[in-house]
Formats: structure tokens, C-alpha cells, sequence
């Protein structure tokens, strides 16, 4: 008993199967997560350490960075270390390979660092080690806000309570707040005061720091009772810290901190601002970890957010003005919006070709459908409850029921496999399901078409399922197989790309292998329970008459199409390669983000000028949504968001262009723009690598002028900031020890009288806030102030800075850049609209004669060397690919020569994907190659399915050349409603033109194109090739023909024997 037979002889068990497998279904999609991409972004651990006092960053490289880097180099799966050195601040960035698991290798970070830690210098606070890499654009902003409470006010309350709360999120790395100001404890002392007492600022921090500690002291038992003895020390107010003995006066009285210094529950100097649509706001920057689900996150801090309004003040208002999961969110809707359009419309579609329309009924038909490709997203789900409804409840109708049936349920029970493989629903995945639904019904119409034909033969209905499947069975596993074995070659390709496209793998492979078990069950079952026969449908019929004269005409002329579809071939090669390369193209996502920079060591209250003005512009762009402003001393960002898509006609990229004019203007300040990408970047970065700072400025500066002359490159950068001035301090040794002093003695003195230290923390009951010992403002303002800096020696002595030290002003680096555990700068430039490898060729030109001092090199780094090895992959995948098809078909059809007519379709696809995106201005993409691949599986269905029902005729003794003709003609409709079905499910989202459709559209555009091509082509082509086959068996088998070969071969040996003859 074979399959089909099984499926008629028990209905119930058929039944109950697919019902289990529909409820898991149903089920598993209420639990999918849902993202843009699957996860594939490098998982990346940042260790970030402070130091105490103010060390240079070339001193923080040396101490405390390089230390690192050699303790964590040893972690499994690392790709990539990345380090910046600032002044008193390292941060490493380790990359891991995408798939590594990020829970253990935090772990073993952790581990590395212990061992190293002991290493590090004594003054580093407590370092910070999360998964997260904080250049990262921020995946929510909060701003903070209220019509009655002051900035500062503000800030207490975010500081205090919504960042802790927000923190705790599980998959938030890390949360910054700009605006307001920090509330601190701060003691000016007076320097006078203290000279007077003799006493140091030093032992100021000190008694403070010593004075404010609960300690346990023991415990005592009385009767049956034990009690803790606690030491209670902790300063309750401010009043008591000014009230605390420092000293003791000569005359033995003592000397209170208040008699020295001014003691404020205050505020530092405001080290950022923060805007919303130019209103000052505390605005809250919040980063995720780099493998944690945005939707996710988001979600639960949106949750968090209408927890915190219920008990804060009803005068806070908590504003997201930025938040990268409504991106997502609309770009996986209008992907699945596409997906149901794409789904209505196979079913239209195939209603046209199972049933009769008059005339009027057919025009207002394919009005229905222009309308369906248009229709808003409310009205898409009404209308496909009316068609499913027509289906179910017109008689008429039903035919068209039994062959899209499988389209719900291959699609429903696919989603219970993708959850039992931990897939996710995000852009690949939908791809997948979007082709699968054009091509779900293409073995049921297959199998239901055939079965057609044994009931107008006057089979009866049982026996007429049965024998109608079987007999298909091979064609359809056949073609099945071949679209499933595309995907093998994948498991060869790296681990980004597998991971990036895996889920279209597995969702056109899973909903392929039911689709198949479907037409042999479900449709068998159904066929055999309805008396129906083939409707003759007039514009088919038409149709017929007329692809059999254009058939007889093609065989008549099959050298001349041959010749002319290679020709046709060899020019879409050509433009192929002049197309250009990129890794995954650009996305839409309606958001921006403007960098300010300004020279090293500008103020805060220049940067904020410049922002105002840049402002200013953007409330002219009507287009604009909202815009976040984080302003600080040196480097500021404005994060603008614009209206969606929908509502406006300008690209984000228009918007840059109409900016840039204006912003040029400004001086000093850079500026320039970056559009946020969910995956790679929209930059070309080169990476320069060497050893003196100097030198490598200076040939980032060469590299940088050079770029900005090549046309299409637009905000040329280097991303290492211009030295800082500074004025050095060198202390001189043998003066400093004979008065008992060493550099750290000196370094710590200056420190915390020029900028102040922590002396200890004060403690409210909402938060811990830092007590800040420094000198008051007035004696901190000139360089002569410097150089009358008061030291103290262990003994006591006082004496001046400029007594023990030279002073040199001079450039220092205000950060020191490494990649890998060396030097390097990088520089970087916008595309625009120009391919990657298009620029790179451009850019490799410009700096072929660039002279490099010896031990100093240049790279791409960013998307360019990922898209090189990507691309060398996927070739080599998609040559694997026809070597597999091939040896399916050699198995399944029992020949060498077969597979090879059948695959003829592969190179006239290409002829309609070249066509397709030259037409569209579209370059090759990651997503364009593997929509290549998937066409190599895809686009030989149709060759298969007419060669199958050519075979079968010949085995009845039909002439070959009547069996071409018969055979071609009884496999149009199934092969046009196949190959529509296909299109059309597709045809979608390759119009879309929402946010995020530059994703999808190219993928979709090749698919359509070469299957579109390759169908109209092996019409016609396919049967011309099969026909040169048999020409050349019949001249092969031919006697005469042989005797005429062998004489002449034997001519043109002898001819050749004389040649070599003369020639000796």
C-alpha cells in the first residue's frame, strides 16, 4: 500500500495527523520571538576601567590596556580585540564569533581577567564587564522631563531611581544619562586656610574617608540572647561632615572642616546636556547586550516605564524618543503583510486558471486583485476571510479549496518546526515562508491537475486519486528535492552567512517536505471524494492553441533560439559584473544620527552653540519627527527621527543631502552623518596599523586627503582625535627625593587639589552620593595658580610645585586607538549610493602609490573583507549547488544526458535576474546570491515536469517528436500555474517600498526575474535542446553518417602526418 492509497483508505488517521500537527503549529507561533535579522551580529564583551588621577592615555595603554588585552587574547572563539586608551579610561572591546555562546564566554572573560587583574595599578575603580560594545547606537532613549521640577531635580530622581530600575532589565548593558547636573558632595577648600593650619589636602580626604564607616565590631551574648556590636560612623547629614575635627590648632582647640572649607549638598559642573526637540530634558541612553532580542527588551522597559509612572510624581513625564524596536517591529509587519498579499493572490490566481469567468466577471476579477496588491493592511485580513469563506462555501469554488489547502497548513505546521529548532520570526524566515507560498502549491497542482485527467478519461474517483498521485510522484519528489538540496552547500559556507540565511533554509525546506506530503495525502484524499472533472477554461484553451504554433515554430528554429539565448547570456554576465558588490545593502529605517565634533579640549558651552544651530536646521525639515540631542564638550550627537515612510517623499538619505550644505558652514566644528544599520554599516573603513602615534596621524591625514577627491565619498573622517593640549608636568627626581617625594606622591597631590578626589560616599536612602575634596575654583583658574600648587612631604614640609618640577606645554593624544594588541587609526567614509566593491576598487587605486614607512600597513576592515569571503562562498556554494541537482536528476531519471536538458533552465534564469536588477538599479548583495542559489533548485521544476510527461508518452510508443509537442502542451498549465503561483507570491514584497523593504525587494527581484525568464525560455528552449538531443543520437546512430565521420577524420590525420612531414 502505497502513500496515496493509505491516505483514501484512512481518512480519520490522515485527519488526526495533521490536526496534531496544525494545534503544535498555532501554538508555537503565540510563542516566536520576533526580530529583524537573526541574531548573527558578533557577540561583543566590553571591559571598561577607570583609573584615578587623571593618567594620560598613553599611560593608561601602557598599564592598564595592554595588560588586558594580554590576559583575555586567550579566550575560545575570539575574533577580534579592539581597545581605546583615554585620559584615566580603558575600554576593550572582545568580537566573538557569531555562534559563540555569550553566557560562557562572559564567564570565561571573567576568569582571563582575574588572573591579570593583581597587575593592574592600585588607583583603577572597580571595573565594568558587560555584553555590550558602547559605541552602539542606544536601542531606546528616554527623556526625562517635567513643567515644575528644575533639570538638576531632574537628574536626582533618575539618578537615584529610574536608572537603577531600568538596569535591572534583564538584556540591558548598559544605561547612560545626559542633562541635568550630578549630585555630588562637594568641599572647596580654601588653599590659604589650609596653609595657615599647615594642614594638607590630603589628610582632609583622609579624616573624611575615615570618619564615615559602620563597621561590625564582635558581638556579646547576655542571658540567651547574642547581639551584633556595631560601630555606627556613617556622617547622617551635611552639617555633621562641616562639623568633623581635622586638626588641632597650637592653642589646642579644634579645627572643624567647615573653619577650612565650603561644605554644599551640590551639583558638578554640568558635563553634558541633554535635549528633546530643543526642550531641556535628563535624557536616559540605553544599550542592550549584543545578543539579546531588541522587540524583547524593549518591550520590558517599556513595561518597567509604566510601573515607574504609577509611583513617581504625576508632574514626571518619561518620553521615548528613539526606539529601534518600532523599526523592527513595522518592518516584520509589512513583511508579513506582503507575505498574506502574496498568499490571496496565488489563490486569485489560481482561480482563474480552474474556473470559467465571463467576461465582465473576469475584468472585475483582476480588478479584485490590483486591488488586493494595494489594499491597506485592515483590509487585507477581512479580505482573505472572504476568499477562504468563497472557498469553502461556493461550490463552484471548491476545486480551487483542495489544491490551496496546503498552503495554510504547510505554513502552520512549519511554524511549529521552526519553534522546536529555536528559529525565530524575523526577515529570512518570512523570505522563506513568502517564496514558500508561491511555491507550496506547485505539487499540489501537480498532483490535482493529473488526477483531472484520469477522471476525464473515466477513471473512477477513488481509483482516479490513487493512480493520478502515484503516477506524479517522482516528478514531484524530483522537483522537491531540488529545491531543497540547494541548501546543503550552506553548511560549507562561514558561520555569519550560515546563521544569516539558515532560516530561509529551513523554513523553505521544512514547508517544501510537507507541501509534498500534502499533495500526496491531503489532495489524494480530498480529489477522491469529488466527482469533478477538467474544466475546460476558455483563455487556456486559446492559450494552448497558441504556445502549440510558437512550439512548432521553436523546434523549427531551435539552432538560431539556442544561439541566440547563449548570446542573450553572455551579455547578462557582463552586466552582472559591472553591477557591483555589496554585503546586504542598506535599510530605510526613517532615523538618523548627526555627529558634532570639535577641536580636543573645546568647551561645553562652544559645543552647545554649535548644536543649537544645527538645531535650528532640522526644525525646518518638515520631515522630522523628533531629534535627541546629547551635547558634550567635544564630540556631540543630535539623534533624529523622521516620519514614516508613508508620510513623506524623501529618502533619509534626501534629507542628509539637503542638511550638508548648511552644516559645511559651521566652524570649527565637524560634522557629519551616519545612518543607523541593523546589520554591517553603510561606511567603507580602512584600517592603518603601526607603532608611533605621530606617524600614524600623519598617514591617516595623507589616506584621508586622497579620499575626499574620489567622487560618490561623502563625511571622510579619522577616528582618532587630534591631540589635546596639555601642559606636562616633569618632575624632577633628585629634587623631589631629597625631600622624600615620588612622582605618584606628586601626581596624587596635583590631582586632587586640580580636579579633586573621591573621599568618601555619602549615603541617603535612595542612593550612594560621592563627597568630592577639592580646591576651591578661585585658586584652579591660571597656569600661575599651577605652579603654586602646595606639596607636603612626609615631614611636613611645605613647598611649591615649580619647585620640584619643569613645565612643557605641548600635544598629547587624547585617545590611543588598538586593534588586534597593536596601534591603529581608522578611517572612514559614507558610500552613499555607490557599491562597496565598486569604492574599493576606486580607493585601492587612489592609494597604490601611498609610500608607508616599514611596519606600517593599511586593510579595509568593516563590511568589505566579510562581503569578499561571503561572496567567494556563495560561488563556490552555487557551483556545489548544480553538482548536487544534477546527480538528483542522474538518480531519478536514470541518465547522464537527461539532467543535463533539464538544467538548462539554471543559465536562462540568469538571463531574467540580470534583466530584473539592471531594470530596478539594484547592485549584488549577499541576498542577491543566495536568491541565485535558491533559482538553481527552483527554476529546473518546469523542465522537470515537461521531460517527466515526455518520458511517459515515449514509453507509450509515441513518436518523439509528437511526444515534445503533446508532452509540452498537456504541462503548460501546470507549469504556468506553478511558475505564477511563484511570482506572484513574491511580487509583494519586491514592490514594497516601506521601511526596511531594501532588505527583502532585492532577494524577491532576483527570484522573480530569473524564474520569470527561465519559465517564458524553457517553454520554448528546453523542448528545442531535448530535440538537438535526439539529432545527435540519430546522426550517432546513423551508418552513413559514421562512414562519411571516420573518412573525414582519417583525411585530416593523413593531412596533419604530411604537414609535420614538410616541417622536418
Amino acid at each position: 500500500m502505497n502513500l496515496p492509497e493509505f491516505a483514501v483508505k484512512k481518512p480519520i488517521t490522515i485527519l488526526m495527523i495533521y490536526l496534531g500537527l496544525l494545534l503544535f503549529g498555532v501554538v508555537s507561533l503565540t510563542k516566536l520571538p520576533v526580530e529583524l535579522y537573526p541574531n548573527v551580529s558578533f557577540g561583543e564583551i566590553s571591559i571598561i576601567i577607570y583609573v584615578r588621577g587623571g593618567v594620560p592615555p598613553e599611560e593608561v595603554e601602557k598599564l592598564v590596556t595592554r595588560q588586558v588585552e594580554e590576559g583575555v587574547s586567550t579566550v575560545s572563539h575570539l575574533e577580534e580585540i579592539l581597545s581605546i586608551s583615554k585620559e584615566g579610561e580603558s575600554t576593550v572591546v572582545l568580537s566573538f564569533a557569531p555562534g559563540t555562546d555569550m553566557d560562557f564566554a562572559a564567564l570565561e572573560v571573567r576568569e582571563k581577567f582575574a588572573r591579570v587583574k593583581n597587575k593592574l595599578p592600585k588607583e583603577i575603580e572597580k571595573p565594568i564587564i558587560a555584553q555590550f560594545k558602547r559605541s552602539d547606537v542606544p536601542i531606546l532613549i528616554l527623556a526625562v522631563t517635567s513643567q515644575k521640577k528644575t533639570t538638576e531635580d531632574i537628574r536626582k530622581i533618575v539618578d537615584e531611581t529610574i536608572k537603577e530600575r531600568v538596569e535591572r532589565i534583564n538584556g540591558v548593558a548598559n544605561v547612560e544619562v545626559g542633562g541635568g547636573r550630578e549630585r555630588k558632595i562637594l568641599v572647596e577648600v580654601d588653599k590659604n586656610k589650609l596653609t595657615a593650619h599647615s594642614i594638607s589636602l590630603e589628610r582632609v580626604i583622609q579624616v573624611l574617608s575615615l570618619n564615615n564607616l559602620n563597621l561590625l565590631s564582635g558581638d556579646y551574648k547576655e542571658d540567651e540572647n547574642k547581639y551584633l556590636v556595631r560601630i555606627m560612623g556613617e556622617f547622617k547629614d551635611v552639617s555633621e561632615m562641616e562639623n568633623i575635627g581635622v586638626g588641632i590648632s597650637p592653642s589646642g582647640s579644634i579645627i572643624r572642616l567647615k573653619d577650612l572649607a565650603r561644605v554644599e549638598d551640590s551639583y558638578l559642573e554640568p558635563q553634558s546636556l541633554s535635549r528633546m526637540n530643543v526642550r531641556p530634558v535628563v535624557s536616559l541612553y540605553i544599550q542592550k547586550e549584543s545578543k539579546k532580542n531588541t522587540i524583547k527588551v524593549a518591550s520590558d522597559i517599556k513595561e518597567e516605564i509604566d510601573k515607574l509612572k504609577e509611583v513617581l510624581d504625576k508632574d514626571i513625564e518619561m518620553i521615548i524618543t528613539s526606539d529601534q524596536a518600532n523599526f523592527i517591529q513595522k518592518a516584520v509587519n509589512n513583511l508579513q503583510e506582503s507575505l498574506v498579499k502574496g498568499a490571496i493572490l496565488v489563490v486569485l490566481v489560481l482561480l482563474l486558471f480552474l474556473k470559467n469567468f465571463k467576461r465582465a466577471a473576469l475584468l472585475s476579477f483582476i480588478a479584485f486583485i490590483v486591488v488586493v496588491m494595494f489594499a491597506p493592511t485592515q483590509m487585507l485580513y477581512l479580505v482573505s476571510a472572504v476568499v477562504a469563506v468563497a472557498l469553502i462555501l461556493l461550490k463552484p469554488f471548491r476545486s480551487t479549496l483542495i489544491v490551496t489547502v496546503s498552503i495554510p497548513i504547510s505554513v502552520i505546521i512549519t511554524f511549529g518546526f521552526m519553534k522546536a529548532m529555536g528559529l525565530t520570526i524575523n526577515f529570512m524566515t518570512l523570505f522563506g515562508l513568502a517564496l514558500g507560498v508561491g511555491m507550496l502549491v506547485d505539487n499540489s497542482i501537480v498532483v490535482f491537475e493529473n488526477i483531472l485527467k484520469k477522471k476525464e478519461r473515466g477513471v473512477e474517483k477513488t481509483r482516479a486519486a490513487i493512480d493520478g498521485s502515484s503516477e506524479v510522484v517522482l516528478a514531484i519528489v524530483a522537483s522537491s528535492l531540488t529545491n531543497v538540496i540547494v541548501f546543503l552547500p550552506m553548511v560549507f559556507l562561514g558561520e555569519e552567512i550560515k546563521l544569516l540565511y539558515s532560516g530561509v533554509a529551513w523554513t523553505v525546506t521544512i514547508s517544501h517536505m510537507v507541501s509534498l506530503f500534502v499533495a500526496v495525502t491531503v489532495v489524494t484524499l480530498l480529489s477522491s471524494k469529488r466527482e469533478e472533472k477538467e474544466e475546460k477554461i476558455k483563455w487556456v484553451s486559446s492559450l494552448l492553441v497558441t504556445y502549440r504554433k510558437a512550439l512548432v515554430w521553436a523546434l523549427r528554429k531551435r539552432y538560431y533560439l539556442i544561439g541566440g539565448s547563449f548570446a542573450l547570456l553572455v551579455i547578462s554576465f557582463f552586466a552582472l559584473g559591472n553591477m557591483g558588490m555589496e554585503f546586504l545593502g542598506a535599510t530605510e529605517q526613517s532615523k538618523f544620527t548627526i555627529f558634532v565634533e570639535l577641536p580636543t579640549g573645546a568647551k561645553l558651552e562652544i559645543s552647545d552653540n554649535i548644536v543649537k544651530k544645527v538645531e535650528s536646521f532640522l526644525k525646518e525639515i518638515p520631515e522630522v519627527r523628533t531629534m535627541s540631542s546629547r551635547v558634550e564638550a567635544w564630540s556631540s550627537k543630535i539623534y533624529v527621527e523622521l516620519e514614516p515612510l508613508s508620510k513623506r517623499k524623501r529618502s533619509v538619505g534626501d534629507v542628509i543631502e539637503s542638511l550638508r550644505p548648511k552644516t559645511d558652514k559651521i566652524h570649527p566644528a565637524f560634522i557629519y552623518y551616519e545612518e543607523e544599520q541593523e546589520v554591517g554599516t553603510k561606511e567603507i573603513i580602512l584600517d592603518v596599523f603601526g607603532y608611533q602615534y605621530d606617524t600614524l596621524r600623519e598617514m591617516a591625514v595623507s589616506m584621508a586627503t586622497r579620499l575626499n577627491e574620489v567622487k560618490g565619498l561623502t563625511d571622510v573622517k579619522i577616528r582618532m582625535r587630534e591631540g589635546r593640549p596639555e601642559m606636562g608636568i616633569e618632575i624632577n627626581k633628585q629634587t623631589s627625593a631629597l625631600l622624600d617625594l615620588n612622582v605618584s606622591d606628586v601626581a596624587m597631590m596635583v590631582h586632587a587639589q586640580m580636579r579633586g578626589l573621591r573621599a568618601t560616599l555619602f549615603h541617603t536612602e535612595a542612593q550612594e552620593v560621592e563627597t568630592i575634596a577639592r580646591l576651591d575654583e578661585k585658586y584652579r583658574q591660571t597656569f600661575e595658580d599651577l605652579h603654586k600648587l602646595m606639596l607636603i612631604t612626609q615631614q611636613g614640609r611645605k613647598i611649591y610645585l615649580d619647585q620640584v618640577s619643569e613645565f612643557k606645554y605641548g600635544l598629547g593624544p587624547s585617545e590611543v586607538w588598538r586593534k588586534d594588541k597593536m596601534r591603529m587609526v581608522q578611517v572612514s567614509a559614507n558610500l552613499g549610493r555607490v557599491p562597496l566593491s565598486k569604492m574599493a576598487a576606486t580607493i585601492k587605486g587612489k592609494l597604490k602609490d601611498l609610500a608607508l614607512p616599514e611596519g606600517y600597513y593599511w586593510r579595509f576592515g568593516g563590511n568589505y573583507p566579510t562581503m569578499v569571503e561571503a561572496n567567494k562562498q556563495i560561488r563556490q556554494a552555487i557551483v556545489l549547488v548544480l553538482v548536487l541537482v544534477y546527480l538528483v536528476l542522474s538518480s531519478l531519471f536514470e541518465s547522464y544526458t537527461q539532467p543535463f536538458i533539464i538544467m538548462v533552465a539554471v543559465p536562462l534564469a540568469i538571463i531574467g535576474t540580470a534583466f530584473a536588477l539592471f531594470i530596478t538599479k539594484n547592485s549584488i548583495s549577499m541576498g542577491v546570491l543566495i536568491g541565485m542559489m535558491m533559482l538553481s533548485g527552483i527554476v529546473v521544476n518546469n523542465s522537470i515536469l515537461m521531460i517527466d510527461h515526455i518520458n511517459q508518452l515515449r514509453r507509450r510508443n509515441l513518436y518523439w517528436l509528437r511526444a515534445i509537442i503533446i508532452g509540452c502542451r498537456d504541462r503548460l498549465r501546470p507549469v504556468l500555474m506553478t511558475a505564477i503561483t511563484a511570482i506572484l507570491g513574491l511580487v509583494p514584497m519586491a514592490l514594497d517600498r516601506s521601511e526596511g523593504a531594501n532588505l527583502w525587494a532585492p532577494l524577491a527581484i532576483t527570484v522573480i526575474g530569473g524564474l520569470a525568464s527561465s519559465t517564458f525560455l524553457t517553454l520554448l528552449i528546453v523542448p528545442g535542446i531535448y530535440l538537438l538531443s535526439e539529432d545527435i543520437k540519430l546522426v550517432r546512430s546513423n551508418k552513413k553518417v559514421k562512414d562519411f565521420l571516420a573518412y573525414f577524420a582519417a583525411l585530416y590525420t593523413a593531412f596533419l602526418s604530411k604537414l609535420s612531414i614538410k616541417k622536418a
